[in-house]
């Protein structure tokens, strides 16, 4: 039975001028026939008191009265308050602990009891029928952890349940994370506060006054922090002002409309999977701008669902433009309007009020659930312990995530790194974030000043843009996008043409087929993170030239600094990377000028404007390319993301040296690189059969091949395995190693094989040639 708002309940105001909605009635279908606590589940507390902690209590208050009074106490009394305290939270924790050492005891056995209602909800919480009975061999068990909720000053501690699965040895990636079983907030006494307890869901709809109202609270509360261009201290610019034909979707109108530099809008993320979906092309542009086009027969019948429903959820959330990709690019003017936009895509999602962000669809036509009645298939997690106690499972934002097609696909991963706010439909309701909301939901109560502002004392959510003398602001962004995928490998670099626009903005550099030139040589020393095969319209040496998750860790090796990152790289690096204009031209340019306004000072300096240094024991003065066309060479999909772009081949002078490759004798240094999933670390030897260093090498490649083997590899530069001792960075600080990359030849140009490390001077191990590098 679907529960129905009471017609004596309204919206409150509460005494911060926040607007409270009300609570629905518990639906009378919570209660099952037969339902009875099962023997273990009996030694729990299920008393209402047991869950809730009193404002006014002793337990509550001595401390807080400690801290106003006794500033000034000695260490001896500050040690005895904590002792009374740690007391307190074991007292909690016992008042419900289960017998047992809190297990609920073996999957397989919570499964089987059917009408125990906590063994339901506890089985429900950690991930249900997705959760193996085994995992590794060993069986897999329950267990209940007992926390206090954080609370605000003003509000009311209430105590969480925490199942977890646990098999001996074993990680069980399917559960759920951190799960959380909570008091339904109808159940909450008089004189306890509602925050953060679980509320209903209405099953037939959204209530869009509540979405609404999640806005006005960030607007009220949260101000200009939430306007800002995530990650950065400015505010965002209208993509009217930028791009000539930007379009939007009047939602009441039933029309695009040219936009003006004030209007407000919504955006559309979503993944268009297999369905068929309409699209504005030129032959339709003008058609699809008279007003009511949106609302003919003809057009409502080849709107995708997700679109058709993204109107509805814009127009009863109030907010009058809707931004759909599909239909507010002209798709076939690939040489006019298409491209800037593409390249816009940054500016686009953070100037929306909100971006609908649908994530539990599969494709287009998948639709939002709860936009129209009754679309909902999920039943909120409810169970009914006694007649005075009901408890539910608290929504954590991506605990949903098992199957979800739209974590994997490449197109949305910028679509959210830049939404300032989010309405995400996951798990069968809708999710509001923003800088600071991590999780306002429709089933938790959080419509109370106090609990607002405390989650803005965590500071705020910036995603992975760490600020613009932060190198993780590009790796983190290259390793979560590198390990989605691509209906169309040739839109490696649009999918993350935002993403380059921002490294404008951050780093003041653009990016080379997806590396930065101010950081060219170590933004090359990417290690993989799983299976990858290769992407063959890229070149081998980028991240994109691989499908496959990549791990860019200068921030692990060395530092975050950008300023310490381009100190280093004057001091450890050689290489003069040209970068080939075309295959049937002579012609390269340097992929980085750190002095374009004079040559004789650049060629007296390194890439970086370095002073250049003698390393190795051969003439190394040449660094200029040789004039050569390449005949066999293939053609790459054109890099948008450069102001320059060259073909995609580096054409370079470095050490050259022949080394043996076979079996890696493993070792406690050797834990770091255990995950690199579908890889063989080998063993680097030198000419006396002394082991040099290490690489990782992907299994497809080596299964083409005998051990041992020769393989020629090149010295790029200076770097390390891992950090230096308590993070400095002196010159003469141990742990330095030369980075060499294992090539494979086509002919006339090389391909990367891997990247690994020797130690220093075991160049002499070899026979070093000075050599000229063409790498595709």
């Amino acid at each position: 039975m679907a529960p129905v708002p009471d017609a004596s309940s309204s919206w409150t105001t509460d005494e911060d001028g926040i607007k409270v909605p009300p609570l629905l009635p518990v639906p009378s279908d919570i209660a099952k026939p037969g339902d009875e606590l099962c023997a273990i589940c009996k030694t729990i507390d299920f008393e209402p008191s047991a869950f809730f902690r009193h404002r006014g209590s002793d337990e509550d208050d001595d401390s807080a009265d400690a801290d106003d009074e006794d500033e000034d106490e000695d260490d001896e009394g500050e040690d005895e308050d904590s002792d009374e305290e740690e007391e307190e939270e074991e007292s909690d924790e016992d008042s419900i602990a289960l017998s047992n050492d809190n297990i609920l005891g073996a999957i397989t056995d919570v499964r089987k009891r059917v009408h125990c209602p906590f063994c339901r909800l506890a089985l429900r919480a950690v991930g249900g029928s997705r959760v193996p009975d085994t995992k590794g061999g060993s069986p897999v068990s329950v267990e209940i952890q007992v926390i206090k909720n954080g609370a605000a000053p003003r509000m009311s501690p209430t105590r969480v349940l925490m199942p977890s699965v646990e098999a001996p040895g074993a990680y069980i990636d399917e559960q759920a994370v951190f799960p959380e079983i909570v008091v339904l907030a109808n159940d909450a006494p008089p004189s306890g506060g509602r925050e953060s307890l679980v509320r209903v869901v209405n099953r037939e709809k959204i209530d869009f006054d509540m979405v609404a109202n999640w806005l006005d609270i960030c607007e009220s509360v949260h101000g200009d922090e939430c306007r800002k261009k995530p990650g950065m201290d400015e505010f965002p610019v209208h993509p009217a002002t930028i791009l000539q034909e930007f379009r939007l979707i009047d939602v009441n109108r039933g029309c695009l409309v040219r936009a003006g530099e004030g209007d407000k809008y919504t955006a559309l993320s979503y993944v268009w999977g297999t369905a068929t979906v309409l699209r504005t092309v030129m032959a339709n542009v003008e058609s699809l701008e008279q007003p009511g086009a949106f609302d003919t027969p003809e057009i409502q019948g080849r709107l995708a669902l997700t679109v058709k429903d993204a109107i509805q959820a814009t127009r009863e959330i109030g907010i009058p433009y809707l931004w759909v990709d599909a239909l507010c690019i002209v798709q076939d003017d690939v040489h006019g309007e298409k491209l800037p936009h593409i390249k816009q895509m940054n500016r686009i999602y953070e100037m929306a009020e909100l971006v609908i962000v649908a994530r539990s669809g599969r494709d287009a036509n998948a639709g939002l659930p709860g936009v129209r009645p009754w679309t909902r298939d999920a039943v909120q997690p409810i169970e009914q312990m006694t007649p005075q106690l009901r408890l539910a499972v608290r929504t954590i934002y991506g605990n949903d995530s098992a199957d979800c097609a739209y974590e994997t696909r490449g197109w949305t991963y910028q679509e959210t790194a830049f939404a300032r706010r989010q309405l995400v439909f996951a798990g069968g309701q809708v999710i509001f974030l923003c800088n600071f909301a991590g999780n306002w939901s429709e089933d938790r109560v959080i419509e109370n000043d106090e609990t607002v502002r405390a989650e803005m004392l965590d500071g705020g959510n910036a995603g992975n843009w760490n600020g613009d003398d932060d190198i993780s602001s590009y790796e983190g962004q290259v390793q979560n996008y590198s390990s989605r995928v691509l209906t169309y490998e040739s839109d490696i670099y649009a999918a993350f043409a935002g993403v380059s626009q921002r490294m404008r903005e951050l780093m003041n550099t653009d990016l080379c087929h997806g590396i930065p030139p101010r950081y060219f040589d170590w933004c090359l020393l990417w290690d993989p993170m799983n299976a990858q095969t290769r992407r063959q319209g890229t070149a081998s040496w980028s991240w994109a030239g691989w499908t496959g998750g990549v791990f860019p860790h200068i921030w692990g090796w060395y530092n975050r600094n950008t300023r310490n990152i381009q100190k280093a790289l004057k001091v450890r690096t050689w290489i003069i990377w040209y970068h080939r204009v075309a295959h049937d031209s002579t012609n390269c340019q340097l992929v980085w000028d750190w002095n374009a306004g004079s040559k004789r000072k650049r060629d007296s300096r390194n890439f970086y404007g370095g002073e250049i240094r003698s390393r190795f024991s051969i003439d190394c003065s040449q660094t200029r390319p040789t004039e050569r066309t390449l005949t066999t060479a293939p053609t790459y999909y054109p890099d948008i993301l450069c102001d320059n772009p060259g073909s995609g081949f580096l054409q370079f002078w470095t050490v050259s040296i022949e080394f043996r490759l076979d079996h890696h004798e493993p070792s406690e240094e050797d834990g770091r690189n255990s995950w690199f999933g579908g890889h063989t670390q080998l063993g680097i030897f030198g000419r006396n059969g002394r082991e040099l260093g290490t690489i990782q090498v992907s299994d497809t490649w080596l299964g083409k091949r005998s051990l041992p083997l020769t393989g020629e590899f090149i010295i790029l530069c200076e770097g390390r395995d891992k950090s230096a001792d308590n993070h400095h960075f002196d010159d003469e600080e141990p742990g330095w190693k030369y980075k060499v990359m294992l090539l494979e030849w086509h002919d006339e140009y090389a391909e990367r094989v891997a990247v690994g490390s020797i130690n220093k001077g075991d160049e002499r191990e070899g026979e070093p040639v000075w050599k000229e590098i063409i790498l595709g």
